[in-house]
């Protein structure tokens, strides 16, 4: 019989992994690999947090290109004063000053009457030369790029655990099968023990040494279909759902480039393809701390209107254009220190980018043999197998004539058990290779797949209500 500690161990194993054959009972409605793949991309959360940071860095360059667009500015203000100046201004401002203003009583000109204004101004800015600004643009540009590709990796990622789950899922259920046949053969050994036993050229004790298999091979089938359950529900949660989901078949196709055009794929992965936008980013930032000893050049216009009794009122209009130059001449050394801050930044994510090329291509080799290490183990893992099966036939031929032991056909069930839990084993680790190989290349949504995962439409079946 399989022991506990073996059977976990190679479920653990096999968390990303696929059954040799699907039950047609549970298939039935289920989803495939590339359609729960497809529905994990609609459901996730976190790809809709992913997808919200993508809007956020969009807009944030059209915020960025305000900066550059003209600005317009209506303003109404009311004033109530005495102030010789203000009231001398005003009158003037309101087109109410006459040479009779001139002729006043002595002492008219520093004490007035309290005079009322409301002054309406349309205003136009236009910049001519801000390189801060239009380095602004292309830096919100770069990092909205990036953040673009980050939502493609997070899709890629997304699609990634659903595919492990599924994988899961079916893992489980050859575990399950392995269970089942597992207590099947028990029950049969128990029955050949009973049979000899009632004829008189058996004894209790093989009986009794059966029962035991029996007993224990239940418990192990019923250990491994409550981890089927959790294995649906893990496939759920992958997919967004609180109920379990059923897997059907693996579609997602299995054939793979050689290892050079693998290694070549991987350095266009979104997440590397981000991670050099930000580096060009670190030099835009480079340029933009450089940029504060240039200077800033901008047009302005302005319409005014004064009035004495109405807002917006025209009792005396006016109008002013001009140009400015704003010139920072000295800063206190802030320019230079920014300008050593923003080049070791740039040359922090250089090395950064230059690190994620170098592991993404250890990972994609390491894929590379894990992947044929897996279809090695599992022609190992079926001839075993079939050794295993011979075997027991012999043994229990030989208990049958009485020629064996109930102990020795025991053990040989144990290894055959145990071969055919390593045979699921070893089916999922190729599968779940081969999933792991083009995740790390970047291929797991290629084109066409792409296209086919977000086209896909399709009712789920699962355990329970529904999304």
């Amino acid at each position: 019989m399989m022991g506990p500690s073996r059977l976990k161990t190679g479920i653990a194993a096999v968390a990303a992994a696929v059954a040799l054959l699907p039950s047609a009972a549970w298939a039935a409605g289920g989803l495939t690999l590339r359609e729960a793949m497809a529905e994990a991309l609609r459901g996730s959360d976190l790809l809709r947090a992913a997808a919200g940071r993508r809007a956020a860095a969009e807009s944030a360059v059209d915020v960025a290109r305000s900066y550059l667009l003209p600005g317009v500015t209506l303003e109404e203000r009311f004033l109530r004063t005495d102030n010789p100046a203000y009231d001398f201004s005003m009158k003037i401002n309101q087109g109410t000053f006459t040479a009779a203003d001139l002729q006043g009583a002595p002492g008219s000109f520093n004490d007035p009457d309290p005079i009322s204004d409301f002054q309406t101004s349309l205003t136009v800015t236009q910049p001519l030369f801000a390189r801060r600004a239009t380095l602004g643009v292309a830096m919100a540009r770069g990092e909205a790029d990036a953040a673009g590709l980050d939502h493609q990796r997070r899709r890629e990622e997304v699609a990634h655990d659903a595919l492990r789950a599924w994988l899961g899922s079916k893992a489980a259920e050859a575990y399950v099968e392995a269970a089942d046949k597992a207590e099947e053969d028990a029950a049969e050994h128990l029955r050949l023990a009973q049979v000899a036993e009632d004829a008189g050229v058996g004894l209790a004790s093989d009986r009794l040494r059966a029962a035991v298999a029996l007993s224990e091979a239940k418990r192990m089938r019923l250990e491994v279909r409550n981890n089927l359950e959790i294995a649906r529900r893990g496939l759920g949660l992958a997919l967004g759902l609180e109920t379990a989901v059923i897997p059907t078949e693996n579609d997602l196709g299995a054939a793979v480039p050689p290892l050079d055009e693998l290694l070549d794929a991987s350095g266009t992965r979104a997440d590397l393809l981000a991670m050099d936008k930000r580096v060009e980013n670190a030099g835009r930032a480079v340029e933009l701390a450089g940029a504060q000893r240039l200077p800033e050049v901008g047009a302005f216009g302005s319409i005014q209107a004064n009035d004495p009794d109405l807002p917006l009122g025209t009792a005396g209009t006016s109008y002013s254009v001009g140009v400015g130059v704003t010139w920072k001449i000295f800063s206190g050394g802030h320019t230079a220190a920014a300008e050593r801050q923003a080049k070791a930044e740039r040359d922090r994510a250089a090395s950064l980018l230059a690190a994620m090329g170098k592991e993404a291509r250890y990972r994609v080799r390491e894929a590379w043999l894990r992947w044929g290490e897996s279809r090695e183990s599992l022609r190992i893992a079926e001839e075993a197998r079939s050794a295993a099966e011979e075997g027991v036939r012999l043994v229990r031929v030989r208990y049958e004539n009485g020629l064996a032991t109930m102990v020795a056909l025991l053990d040989a069930q144990a290894a055959l058990n145990r071969s055919r839990s390593d045979t699921a084993r070893a089916a999922a680790e190729v599968a779940s290779a081969l999933g792991e190989l083009k995740f790390r290349s970047g291929l797991l949504l290629d084109g066409s797949e792409t296209a086919s995962l977000g086209g896909t439409q399709k009712t789920i079946a699962v355990a329970g209500a529904r999304r």
